[in-house]
């Protein structure tokens, strides 16, 4: 598919920059209008408009779905309560034993669609600071291999048996930056930019699918223990507890792009931004590569404040 194409870091950013590249006999063939410093002055002003692309998520804090014992969510917290043990036990038509042979090792996320708004001051044709706020739901899903003991015959192998497990997850991003267009072109230039990210990340669900067999249908398992030190009994008065994970992260990105100018009020923005920032759900993972492509719809003076 075009995005697992695009999702490939040696082809991402090369393919990117090519395009831009391209852009450049556009750019230099047309009129330098903005070579005339007032009327480059004149560009000084608000901006607002909105924005939308694809995010694709960097895979390093996907591992926190993967169920592993070692991870805050696990696998094993479902298969040490007795109850939906057994539960599974039959959902899977065993006769001795489940075990899990293999967790995900290389869990990551879609491709997500992001849109946000922006507002941005130019402070003349070239440079401009600029607020942008976006959101991306994210998901994150792989199988877990299990081994299940059906009723046969001692001497049969195992059954091997894949379990979907997959989290779903919001990020709220703010960026606040500034951008640099090169050239004196009003109706199209390159533009170039950077600064910093907040992001505030909230996991909204993580699940173990279990495939029932003989028409038994499929059930889902909440891996969050949200009944604190897995209490949980079927038909008992226990609460279950809002539980929140994730939090705010902050990192740096850079930016670069072609702005293209339709008239005095409307302009288009296509842009591709790489950050690097810190995920909360898993925070030792440090600052890690983040990815989007998208596209700014900039107006002005469409509207009197």
């Amino acid at each position: 598919m075009i995005f697992d194409f695009i999702y490939s870091k040696k082809i991402a950013i090369p393919l990117v920059f090519a395009v831009f590249l391209n852009l450049n006999s556009i750019v230099t063939a047309q009129d330098r209008e903005y070579l005339n410093p007032e009327r480059c002055l004149e560009r000084r002003g608000l901006e607002y408009g909105a924005v939308a692309g694809f995010y694709i998520a960097g895979s390093e804090t996907a591992d926190f779905y993967s169920g592993k014992p070692e991870n805050e969510n696990n696998v094993d917290y479902i298969f040490e309560n007795q109850y939906w043990y057994d539960e599974i036990y039959q959902l899977m038509g065993a006769y001795d034993t489940i075990i899990v042979r293999e967790y995900p090792q290389k869990m990551k996320y879609t491709p997500a669609f992001s849109f946000g708004l922006f507002v941005k001051y130019d402070i003349n044709c070239h440079t401009g600071i600029y607020l942008q706020f976006s959101y991306a739901k994210l998901t994150a899903k792989d199988v877990v291999s299990m081994e299940v003991d059906p009723p046969i015959d001692y001497l049969a192998e195992p059954d091997i048996r894949l379990s979907p497990i997959f989290g779903t997850e919001e990020r709220n991003l703010i960026d606040l930056g500034f951008t640099r267009a090169i050239g004196y072109n009003k109706a199209a230039r390159f533009i170039f930019g950077g600064g910093v990210n907040m992001n505030n990340t909230l996991v909204k669900e993580h699940l173990l699918r279990i495939e029932g067999v003989n028409s038994m249908g499929n059930k889902d398992y909440n891996l969050v223990d949200v009944y604190g030190n897995n209490n949980y009994v079927p038909g008992g008065t226990q609460q279950a507890y809002e539980i929140r994970q994730g939090g705010i992260g902050f990192g740096f990105f850079g930016t670069v792009g072609a702005r293209f100018e339709f008239s005095p009020a409307i302009a288009i923005e296509p842009v591709f931004t790489l950050y690097y920032k810190q995920i909360a759900i898993e925070p030792e993972s440090g600052l890690t590569p983040h990815y989007n492509f998208s596209l700014r719809l900039c107006f002005r003076e469409l509207l009197t404040f």
